[in-house]
């Protein structure tokens, strides 16, 4: 297993899932520097295109100076660590299917994760895209009313209490110029909280725990919004 000493990954800092699989990416071993892009030097930054790397995290090579972006980046990083993987990473087919899950987690990160921009450095929030974002939208709440409908029941009071909270807060959106942002985390909202009552046992304890979670959630995010 080789580490790649001269590459240094950009990332999300405000992203949690950009911090972990970075993070990941190091302590394995994989790769030695990685920087976020709110700390990241003036002089890294002039290296990088930065709108492209708004949508997809780059991968710049410290002595030649050349940048991979996005899926490229990740499949170089695993290629190099899992070689017999590089001749799927050249399937088309597989790149295309990666790809666009890429573009719908990339640029819907900031909703799903619920992060504010850094208070300093360069924000490297994504644009909104409608249609990755309808996506998004459309997948999360299909998938919450699945498992809703999945395990509803009257005598579980996480689904008691979390049915009308998300019906109230998605009225909210009415309320907040940032109307298309605000429906991005209710679906996130929404789809956590069903995958939890769904994965989890159905006692009193854990059903009060996610109600909760969901009314602090609903309350971040629409702190974020304001």
């Amino acid at each position: 297993m080789q580490v790649l000493e001269n590459k240094i990954i950009v990332y999300d800092d405000v992203c949690p899932m950009c911090n972990a699989y970075t993070a990941g990416f190091v302590r394995l071993g994989w790769l030695k520097h990685r920087t976020g892009f709110a700390d990241a030097p003036p002089e890294l930054l002039q290296k990088i295109d930065l709108n492209r790397a708004r949508h997809e995290i780059p991968l710049l090579d410290t002595q030649t100076g050349e940048v991979t972006y996005g899926v490229n980046a990740l499949f170089l990083i695993l290629g190099e660590q899992m070689p017999f993987f590089k001749p799927l990473f050249r399937n088309r087919l597989f790149r295309s299917a990666i790809y666009q899950l890429y573009q719908l987690i990339t640029y819907n990160r900031r909703v799903i994760a619920g992060s504010a921009a850094p208070k300093t450095g360069f924000d490297c929030a994504p644009d909104v895209n409608l249609f990755y974002r309808w996506l998004y939208i459309g997948l999360a709440a299909t998938g919450a009313t699945l498992l809703f409908w999945q395990d509803f029941s009257l005598d579980n009071l996480a689904i008691k209490v979390l049915l009308p909270l998300l019906g109230f807060s998605l009225a909210a959106v009415f309320f907040t110029n940032k109307k298309l942002d605000f429906v991005g985390h209710w679906a996130t909202i929404a789809l956590t909280s069903a995958l939890l009552i769904s994965l989890l046992p159905q006692i009193i304890a854990v059903q009060v725990g996610i109600a909760a979670l969901a009314a602090w959630m609903s309350w971040k995010r629409w702190q974020l919004l304001k």
